[in-house]
């Protein structure tokens, strides 16, 4: 197996998506105009200077502007459980969020269904994901956020009103954010938006923070334990931890990188268009599935191409939408803050799930949560379990070689088949769960999450109503 921690020297020659541990070196592509520069600190930083041509050395003296027993990088649906888990669980949690508001890519990339409650198709008799999460969808129910219409086929009775979740929950994006928000409120989280972690702060190589960027400049935010969740692995790799992609030669689970998605909501639908019209819809509006494109999601000039091409995509297929009788009265309403990003970096564990694990349906005594979501892209088809979901172990959201840091999300331990189903928001809500509750125990005993005891944790869980089979 071939690990990957890739350095700031590698960033600066533009070869790595590695964040600098203690001094920042940023590359500089031919020069920079009269005038320009790089804006850090807001004055603390010393006097630099270029030692070399093409790099740009800068050593930076960072205000620590807080302190609290966990922190969570990222408010998508499984770091807003995390959070939610943690401080229910006696931690004093703050959740960061890039954006100005809660949700992640289920409301900023209009990915406005929840999937992966239980399996698709018998046997799913199991819903895997309760607890929380499922106490989050009642909070939109409760608002009466749930989407009229989607495009799944419903097989089996099952009606999230009552509670009984079924393999995929539509929602509205606006009714999402106001339960994110109603929630972390009961629950005394604390949070910080606009706000991007950048950095992790060490001590050799326990987490003891992270530093972050926003309008307020430069600042270092100080922290017991570290919940990473902002999809992409950032604050892992960034510390060191060893990471896996799913194009790079010798990593386990290899295969072909997911593409990217622009979602948008169209409005205006006429009342004779009858049905979900290919998407999530609530009244004459449904959100719908926009271009693929492939691209690499480390990458921002790459990141800049997908989203002009997607945007300029759409805007023409809206337009010859419209020239068909009796679709004069769609328009484009709204597209997603952000192209959808599926996959990037997959972090190494002390576990790692495997494709034959997921299959199979493994069960694992060290159990957090249950995946039962089909695998979307297994060798050019969807493949749907033939069983009720495959175990996470806890070791997939310890990384190696980092201590006082845990996963959530889409970057947990997992070679591509079994991270293809645990990345479905509703088992990424499941881990957020248990990594949340495993920060908070790790507080309470003064360890590192690698010597939380996975007897006690599931038992924090099941009183909170998870489910683990157990």
């Amino acid at each position: 197996m071939q690990e990957h921690t890739d350095s700031v020297a590698g960033d600066a020659a533009g070869g790595g998506h590695g964040i600098g541990r203690r001094e920042f070196i940023g590359g500089i592509a031919g020069g920079m105009a009269a005038g320009g520069g790089f804006l850090g600190g807001l004055g603390s930083a010393s006097a630099a200077q270029a030692t070399e041509k093409g790099v740009y050395h800068e050593k930076m003296r960072t205000p620590i502007v807080g302190r609290y027993e966990v922190i969570v990088c990222g408010g998508g649906p499984s770091g807003f459980i995390a959070a939610l888990a943690a401080a229910r669980s006696g931690a004093n949690t703050l959740l960061i969020e890039r954006y100005g508001f809660l949700g992640g890519n289920a409301v900023a990339g209009l990915m406005t269904c929840y999937n992966g409650f239980r399996n698709q198709r018998a046997p799913e008799a199991l819903q895997t994901v309760k607890g929380i999460p499922a106490e989050y969808i009642a909070e939109i129910v409760r608002l009466g956020g749930l989407a009229d219409q989607d495009q799944y086929a419903k097989e089996f009775p099952h009606n999230a009103t009552t509670g009984d979740l079924p393999y995929t929950v539509g929602f509205d994006p606006e009714a999402a954010k106001i339960a994110c928000l109603n929630m972390i409120a009961k629950d005394g989280v604390r949070l910080r938006l606009h706000s991007w972690v950048v950095a992790p702060m060490l001590d050799g190589s326990r987490l003891t923070g992270v530093i972050v960027e926003s309008k307020s400049g430069r600042q270092a935010i100080a922290a017991d334990i570290v919940i990473d969740a902002t999809g992409d692995g950032d604050v892992a790799a960034g510390a060191g931890a060893p990471f896996m992609l799913p194009d790079r030669k010798g990593d386990p689970g290899k295969g072909d990188r997911l593409q990217m998605t622009l979602m948008y909501r169209l409005g205006g639908l006429p009342a004779a268009v009858r049905g979900p019209f290919g998407g999530i819809r609530i009244g004459d509006r449904v959100v719908r599935w926009g271009p693929y494109m492939d691209g690499d999601g480390l990458d921002a000039d790459d990141l800049t191409r997908v989203e002009v091409e997607t945007r300029l995509r759409l805007w023409d297929q809206i337009q010859q939408m419209r020239r068909k009788p009796g679709m004069e009265s769609i328009y484009l309403m709204q597209t997603a803050t952000g192209v959808g990003v599926r996959e990037t970096r997959r972090i190494i564990g002390e576990h790692i799930v495997r494709e034959k694990d997921a299959v199979a349906g493994k069960r694992f005594a060290d159990v957090i949560a249950i995946s039962s979501n089909p695998i979307p892209r297994y060798h050019g088809r969807r493949y749907f379990f033939e069983h009720e979901g495959f175990d996470i172990p806890y070791g997939a959201l310890v990384p190696r070689k980092v201590d006082g840091l845990l996963l959530t999300g889409r970057c947990i331990s997992c070679e591509q088949a079994a991270f293809q189903s645990s990345r479905a928001m509703a088992p990424t809500m499941a881990v957020g769960h248990a990594s949340g509750c495993a920060a908070a125990l790790a507080v309470k005993g003064k360890i590192t999450p690698r010597r939380v005891k996975v007897k006690d944790l599931q038992k924090l869980l099941l009183s909170q109503n998870a489910e683990l089979r157990r």
